[in-house]
């Protein structure tokens, strides 16, 4: 069995949670690989090394298998392979990797969705990198596919903060706040305030992140439940 490398630097977070706009756009594979990842995230940020451990093996086995069937079936394999790969190095904290095999991915992104799949992961990976000005180049990219994307702008905000940039972070933020149907209940953004260590670290930072909190826990925080997806 592989074990992981930890590459996360003391002091940064060591994951992220994956999420989709859609969840029915997953195959039955991808289903089960993001589910694998969101929990080896949080096994690795509790530092459960069985958990881990388990979670690892379940992951590589569950790679072989979208291999062997060409992507679960996929309309674009060559994209779906490297991504799905990346999603699981990334989970498993070995980041570097998660970045190259990303890279070949972002080749084969035939679509905006996979556009901004494939750049905004890279801009999360680098971000825990520790690369906040990379991070933000592509982010920048990943915003011109799609300038409503939840995970992206999260992400991108997350780097621009990171990079000393502090009101245009703010600013995503505030635009959230003033956006409706954001924080109800299943959304992304609401698992990523509940969830994501990234998004939590700004807390208490950042005026406009302080009311978007403040605002999704008047509506009940505990009601947030978790989805499926790629990020």
């Amino acid at each position: 069995m592989l074990r992981p490398k930890d590459q996360t630097s003391p002091g940064q977070s060591r994951g992220t949670i994956v999420t989709a706009s859609n969840p029915g756009e997953l195959s039955r594979i991808e289903a089960a690989i993001m589910d694998a990842c969101n929990a080896l995230h949080e096994a690795r940020e509790h530092a459960d090394q069985g958990s881990v451990r388990a979670l690892t093996e379940a992951l590589f086995s569950l790679l072989a298998k979208y291999d062997e069937t060409d992507g679960d079936h996929h309309p674009n394999p060559a994209w779906s392979r490297p991504n799905q790969r990346a999603l699981a190095l990334s989970a498993m904290g070995r980041l570097e990797e998660a970045v190259r095999t990303e890279l070949i991915a972002l080749k084969y992104a035939d679509t905006p969705r996979r556009r901004e799949i494939s750049l905004g992961n890279l801009a999360d990976r680098c971000l825990r990198l520790g690369d906040a000005e990379l991070a933000v180049g592509y982010f920048l990219e990943a915003i011109e596919a799609n300038p409503k994307s939840v995970p992206v702008l999260i992400t991108g905000a997350h780097a621009l903060f990171r990079a000393g940039h502090h009101e245009e972070a703010d600013a995503i933020f505030r635009a959230m706040c003033e956006t409706p149907g954001l924080l109800g209940p299943g959304t992304e953004l609401s698992s990523y305030l509940a969830f994501d260590p990234g998004t939590r670290s700004m807390r208490g930072k950042l005026p406009a992140i302080d009311d978007l909190y403040a605002a999704w826990e008047a509506r009940g925080a505990g009601r947030t439940t978790e989805q499926g997806g790629q990020s």
